[in-house]
């Protein structure tokens, strides 16, 4: 991050509100510069869990809001489900909507706790970082639920469900929804093929 706001080919004044929250659709070719420069990006901090909250709270007054996200594989039921999530959890990227539109005002919206500063100045994200995380989450977005899985071989795992469930053992191969295990059973090494969602992975 920098103290120094990027520039663009924009001119200054009035800029459309947009919100950048939410990948495009999987295997969508990125944008150059999607972004407006004209008026720099700050980073608002949100309350735990409030980021659509927030977001929704400050396009509302006018500003600009970049919420990015990520797809993750949660256990949902007992089932592994695709999910999106903020890539950095509590964070926003925020643009006034004109060069008179002031940033105080995000202090006290919904759903934020407050400003980033370096020292006494707000934080201002530089237009190379800001395009290398949409980059980021547009290709983490076209990835593979089979990419997305926590299953990979060594990984140590517990059989939450089932007949086997508690034993523990070793991921030896993973498709998408089959794993095979390697476990101790009997007193030998045994290879067992199970399904995703009887799994847990061991930290």
């Amino acid at each position: 991050m920098s103290e120094v706001p990027g520039s663009g080919s924009r001119h200054a004044g009035e800029t459309a509100r947009r919100s950048f929250a939410g990948p495009l659709p999987p295997h969508a070719p990125a944008v150059p510069d999607e972004f407006a420069w004209n008026l720099p990006w700050y980073v608002a901090y949100a309350k735990a869990r409030q980021e659509h909250v927030a977001k929704e709270n400050l396009l509302r007054q006018g500003y600009s809001v970049y919420l990015p996200q990520m797809k993750v594989l949660r256990r949902i039921r007992g089932h592994h489900q695709p999910r999106w999530e903020p890539l950095f959890p509590r964070y926003l990227f925020v643009q006034p909507g004109s060069a008179e539109h002031s940033i105080a005002p995000v202090r006290s919206t919904i759903g934020i706790t407050g400003i980033v500063r370096f020292s006494h100045d707000p934080a201002v994200i530089r237009p190379e970082t800001l395009r290398g995380i949409r980059e980021l989450e547009l290709r983490q977005s076209a990835a593979t639920d089979e990419e997305l899985s926590p299953f990979r071989p060594g990984e140590r795992i517990r059989v939450a469900e089932g007949p086997l469930s508690g034993l523990e053992g070793l991921v030896s191969s993973a498709s998408q929804q089959r794993i095979i295990v390697l476990m101790q059973l009997l007193g030998r090494d045994t290879r067992v093929s199970m399904n995703c969602d009887q799994l847990l992975v061991l930290n």
